[in-house]
């Protein structure tokens, strides 16, 4: 088995990075959190592994139970993602930061445009696997 990944990310392109990586993840909306009162976004999903490498043995690819949280967060605002549907499965595009000047906003993009919009003053955003890595049921495919 390989290190589970853990990385930091306090830069708009740490995240950059950080979203490559967590590009394909399948979230369920009743697996995110928003704690106001400890200014802390979080969602546990289940990540492609892009980095592995050694298609051969698992030529579909593997998968790993992922936790990533962003701390510092003021505001959260979603568009197309409806919280009272816990079970609605989301698959996370990418991440992308953009610095205002007077701060950052951090956007999570969902396919099907769903987005999870995050306020903050800075980048600080950790991930960090949790699970050892199983066998994907088929790897990611994008339309051209």
């Amino acid at each position: 088995m390989t290190d589970p990944l853990k990385l930091i990310a306090q830069t708009p392109e740490d995240l950059t990075v950080m979203s490559s990586l967590m590009q394909d993840t399948t979230v369920k909306v009743g697996d995110m959190a928003w704690q106001e009162s400890e200014q802390l976004f979080a969602f546990v999903g289940n990540r492609y592994r892009w980095e592995k490498k050694g298609w051969f043995r698992r030529p579909k690819g593997e998968r790993v139970r992922t936790a990533i949280h962003f701390t510092g967060i003021n505001h959260v605002q979603l568009t197309s993602v409806n919280l009272d549907d816990k079970e609605q499965v989301l698959e996370l595009l990418d991440m992308e930061a953009h610095d205002s000047g007077v701060g950052t906003t951090i956007l999570l993009n969902f396919a099907g445009g769903g987005t999870v919009k995050l306020s903050c003053e800075v980048v600080d955003a950790a991930l960090t696997d949790l699970t050892t890595p199983w066998e994907a049921k088929q790897r990611p495919r994008h339309k051209d």
